[in-house]
């Protein structure tokens, strides 16, 4: 058995100057967008816009938690938890309307969640390739939901989840502090938990922290358990907003989380990363997304532009390790 400081955190972390570096620029870039769409059209800087900006970056960003743990372990990304997050507001949906009340409901659902993520994540430990793993889990996510519903959107009747979806606190959306919360959770777990050195420690060098005693499978089970919970929190937050759960429209959900986990600088290989600068990532592209919606730009335009962003953004990381490590 390992020691708590067995564990080198320092030297598996950016420096801090390079950390700063990185949520500065990931902060200057959300700035920067604001000031020149507040320039060009000024209902883009409107407390309700910003309002509701946020309440989509949290939509994303709170799945991008979950994904942030994902890239850090080594494991690249997830391609199935868009699927997740449509499949756990159906299975709520669903056991609501067979009678069980909105909080056995919950769990129930979230119960099963844990499993799917659990078994995802054994079955990548024992060496399978996480996107085809996933890619699979996900059609077969999509499958079951739509063999539960017959294709059909499930109504959901409860005061409760209404207000979870719509409700205010301080004039802020609930989701908006759901992110909130998430993004002190993921930081915190990272930064102050032994499970947080390891799953670090696991992406920066897999075969010296097998060597040292770490549980790989062990965390690997773990990061996509928490993928899987925060994808099922997008999901309830999704159907309680619109009092139904629906089974189409997380076609995109995959590819701005992967965005967000790339542009706030985690290191596709692992080891490398930060949840903070992955929430940055999140209102950056909530912010993007939103000001092409108000120019009424169409969405293979807006997927373009966004693409465009993260390749631009992504390589300016890569030389910046490349020049640092020259």
């Amino acid at each position: 058995m390992m020691s708590d400081t067995a564990i080198p955190a320092g030297p598996l972390r950016s420096p801090a100057a390079a950390a700063l570096a990185r949520a500065v620029l990931a902060a200057g870039l959300v700035l920067t967008l604001a000031a020149l769409g507040g320039y060009f059209n000024p209902a883009f800087l409107s407390p309700e816009n910003g309002l509701a900006i946020l309440r989509a970056a949290a939509m994303s960003g709170i799945v991008a938690m979950g994904a942030t743990f994902i890239t850090l372990s080594g494991r690249f990304f997830s391609l199935a938890l868009g699927q997740t997050a449509m499949f756990a507001g159906v299975l709520m949906a669903v056991l609501m309307a067979w009678g069980l009340p909105f909080g056995l409901a919950l769990a129930a659902m979230l119960a099963v969640i844990v499993c799917l993520g659990a078994v995802q994540g054994a079955i990548i430990s024992m060496g399978a390739n996480p996107i085809i793993t996933t890619l699979g889990a996900g059609a077969l996510l999509a499958g079951l939901a739509g063999l539960f519903t017959g294709g059909r959107n499930v109504a959901i009747d409860s005061a409760a989840l209404a207000w979870i979806g719509n409700g205010r606190i301080l004039g802020v959306p609930t989701q908006t502090w759901a992110f909130v919360a998430a993004v002190a959770v993921a930081w915190w777990v990272l930064n102050k938990t032994r499970f947080g050195r390891e799953t670090i420690f696991l992406g920066a060098n897999r075969a010296t922290a097998g060597a040292s005693g770490i549980g790989v499978t062990k965390v690997t089970v773990l990061v996509f358990v928490i993928a899987s919970l925060a994808a099922a929190m997008m999901g309830v937050f999704e159907a309680a907003q619109f009092s139904k759960a629906r089974v189409a429209g997380f076609g995109a959900v995959d590819f701005d989380v992967i965005a967000a986990v790339l542009i706030g600088g985690t290191a596709i290989q692992g080891g490398r990363g930060s949840p903070l600068r992955t929430a940055l990532g999140a209102v950056f592209i909530a912010t993007l997304q939103n000001y092409m919606l108000l120019l009424a730009w169409s969405s293979g335009v807006r997927t373009l532009v966004t693409g465009v962003f993260i390749v631009l953004i992504v390589a300016g990381f890569h030389v910046a390790a490349r020049r640092k490590g020259a």
